[in-house]
């Protein structure tokens, strides 16, 4: 087990706690993956990511029977997915199981997970008087989540598709921390130091910190649509397809 837990530090160690590499939560996230490992290290890095989705589900199902007092417990049932989401790309390395599929699910299952996260954090809110935004806000934040990594997604896919077909420069599938590297990891340091204060916070105190998280989310969605907006216009624009062009 001490040699397990060696390697896995070893593996990840210019990771931690590098804020060129790694977020301070996601620094966090990967060393508690690491203490749980020995736990999970046998099972299948899919069911994993399952159990992670299956956290985040399980929260919102008791959020649709339950009122506002139990978000304490159920940012427990979103920190337990988060590390969970860091445990499955953990063990597929460790068992040499690493594939596309895999990275695929992971990163769908993430998705879905903050979105859940989103949906309770909105039920709550709309439950409050004293909201600081109109609640299509909300709603547009939840809908601008999965666009952004649409968006991100397509620009990775037509970059390697351009560099298939092109001879000139090749372009990198991902610039978010080319260009706001920086901004990037505070934005989503921000949002989880949020998550962690409201699991803290009274009753009161967590109607601003949530709404503070809306704002995050929000800002975090649109830097993205636009940055790569404004990436695709300034390398994929001159890039002719040529298949297109024949058909």
């Amino acid at each position: 087990m001490i040699n397990d837990f060696r390697k896995l530090y070893n593996l990840y160690s210019d990771e931690f706690f590098n804020y060129n590499k790694s977020s301070v939560f996601e620094s966090i996230y990967r060393l508690l993956a690491i203490i749980i490992f020995p736990l999970l290290k046998k099972l299948n890095p899919n069911f994993i990511s399952f159990l992670s989705i299956l956290s985040g589900l399980a929260a919102l199902t008791i959020s649709i029977f339950q009122d506002e007092s139990i978000l304490h417990i159920l940012i427990i049932f979103f920190l337990i997915s988060f590390i969970l989401d860091f445990s499955d790309g953990m063990v597929a390395r460790y068992q040499k199981k690493t594939s596309f599929h895999g990275r695929f699910i992971d990163g769908l299952f993430d998705i879905i997970v903050i979105g859940f996260l989103h949906i309770i954090f909105i039920n709550y809110i709309l439950n409050i008087d004293n909201k600081l935004f109109n609640k299509n806000f909300y709603y547009i934040t939840l809908l601008l989540l999965p666009i952004q990594h649409l968006i991100l997604d397509r620009f990775s896919a037509l970059a390697r598709w351009s560099n298939d077909i092109s001879k000139s420069k090749k372009i990198q599938p991902y610039y978010r921390d080319t260009y706001l590297n920086f901004v990037t990891r505070l934005l989503l340091d921000l949002q989880h130091f949020c998550i962690f204060l409201v699991l803290f916070s009274n009753f009161y105190e967590g109607d601003f910190i949530i709404e503070f998280y809306f704002i995050l989310s929000f800002s975090a969605s649109i830097i993205t649509l636009f940055l790569y907006v404004f990436l695709s216009k300034k390398f994929l624009s001159k890039i002719s397809n040529k298949q297109d062009n024949k058909d």
